[in-house]
């Protein structure tokens, strides 16, 4: 409970005492407006604790388990958690690629947290229902009422990504990322003690070729320009590119102030030409934009 609220809540026990010396009908009345202003002035703890839900219009269904720690099996189908992305497992199929930190931990995490409440999940759809892998995308809940997205992010095993437009629970989720980012929890503890690892923070004067799949970079803008095909903000060593598909989303001149600027900005890096690259479809990626820095 915050200070403020303590505050408050003994000021309305003081001026109740204080009223009980007037007739019911004027303390009632008193009472009333006081509760009111109260209500208006009291911060708000909605937006700070939880992603609100409404339990009965959700689809409630059984999880069989987790194989990644943003990806959950439901009747023989791959359900992917909207507005996290969780770290890389080792895959040695096809294409050899090495697994990412605390990745097995992640899924681990996951898989308690589903048995723990006997595998029932509330399913939220958003705007886009499905990826390009297709692979159903979903908010999930539990009987309680809490959000999946949210403990997971809490607990420092996954980060905050915002993609197809799915935006119904962004600033709780980004909310609860920055949580655990301040208490240096799990992969941001990882980030701390072994920079060398590049992940999932990586300076942008040091990132490297090998440097590929979801990243947080940081550094300086060097340039805000665009092209008939994207809008261009190139840190010293990292190109990041806005498709034009993709421009309704964004506004030009906020991207021109982020020139000189700092920034923080998040999704799958690749290397082409002698470059790496990260191409972004919308403004959350960006840290200075992201929902957290919002009214």
């Amino acid at each position: 409970m915050s200070a403020e609220f303590v505050k408050h809540g003994a000021a309305i026990a003081f001026v109740f005492l204080i009223l009980k010396r007037y007739n019911h009908s004027t303390m009632r009345i008193l009472f009333a407006c006081l509760i009111s202003l109260f209500a208006l002035s009291a911060p708000s703890f909605a937006d700070e604790q939880s992603c609100v839900v409404d339990l009965e219009k959700l689809l409630w269904v059984k999880a069989e388990y987790a194989i990644t720690g943003d990806t959950i099996i439901v009747q023989n189908q791959r359900v992917r958690l909207i507005g996290i992305d969780s770290p890389q497992k080792e895959r040695k199929e096809k294409f050899q690629t090495p697994g990412e930190p605390l990745a097995d931990e992640a899924q681990l995490f996951l898989n308690k947290l589903l048995a723990n409440n006997d595998l029932d999940i509330g399913i939220e759809f958003d705007e886009t229902q499905f990826d390009n892998r297709n692979r159903q995308l979903a908010h999930l809940f539990l009987k309680d009422g809490s959000s999946v997205q949210q403990q997971m992010l809490e607990s420092g095993y996954v980060l905050a990504h915002t993609s197809y437009d799915n935006l119904k629970h962004a600033k709780c989720y980004y909310q609860a990322e920055a949580k655990a980012r301040n208490g240096g929890y799990q992969l941001w503890d990882v980030a701390a003690k072994n920079p060398e690892l590049h992940y999932p923070l990586i300076e942008s004067s040091k990132i490297y070729a090998d440097d590929e799949g979801f990243r947080i970079i940081r550094g300086k803008v060097e340039k805000v320009d665009k092209s008939s095909t994207n809008y261009i903000i190139n840190t010293d060593t990292t190109g990041i590119r806005v498709p034009k598909k993709h421009w309704q989303k964004f506004d030009y001149n906020q991207l021109k102030k982020l020139q000189g600027k700092e920034i923080e900005v998040r999704g799958f890096v690749y290397h082409y030409r002698q470059a790496m690259y990260m191409i972004i479809d919308h403004p959350f990626a960006i840290d200075a934009l992201n929902p957290l820095k919002q009214n």
